[in-house]
């Protein structure tokens, strides 16, 4: 049995994925999947998946992020866009005002709570501290 890709995260890749992001960020344009066997390609290219991008490179989905990886820009951006928001905590999560149905803190009675977790949770994971 074949199972789907992986990205760096150990997260599955849909076959009909259109971009991955490299590790700073960058978007690539996916054309199509590739499942090579043992035929005669190198050894380190037998039984995996790759990615051809647009631009006719393969990619190798292990190393590539399903998502936008975060980064210490995103999260100031984030940060940045909140505090000149009339709705703070509804903007740092990139939420219409009290859209609480499909919020990551829908359920919790402080929003504030669950915005200043998440920010140390970021903070943590950019310095290399994720626990």
């Amino acid at each position: 049995m074949i199972e789907l890709p992986k990205d760096a995260e150990g997260r599955e890749i849909p076959l009909d994925t259109k971009v991955l992001y490299g590790d700073g960020g960058t978007a690539r344009n996916i054309v199509y999947w590739v499942f090579t066997t043992d035929s005669d390609l190198e050894k380190e290219w037998r039984n995996c998946w790759r990615a051809v991008t647009d631009a006719g490179r393969k990619l190798d989905p292990e190393l590539m992020h399903l998502t936008e990886p975060d980064s210490w820009e995103k999260l100031e951006e984030d940060l940045d866009k909140a505090a000149h928001a009339r709705y703070v905590l509804c903007t740092y999560f990139g939420k219409e005002p009290h859209d609480c149905d499909f919020c990551k803190a829908n359920g919790i009675c402080d929003c504030r709570t669950v915005v200043m977790r998440d920010i140390a949770s970021r903070i943590r994971k950019l310095s290399g501290e994720d626990r």
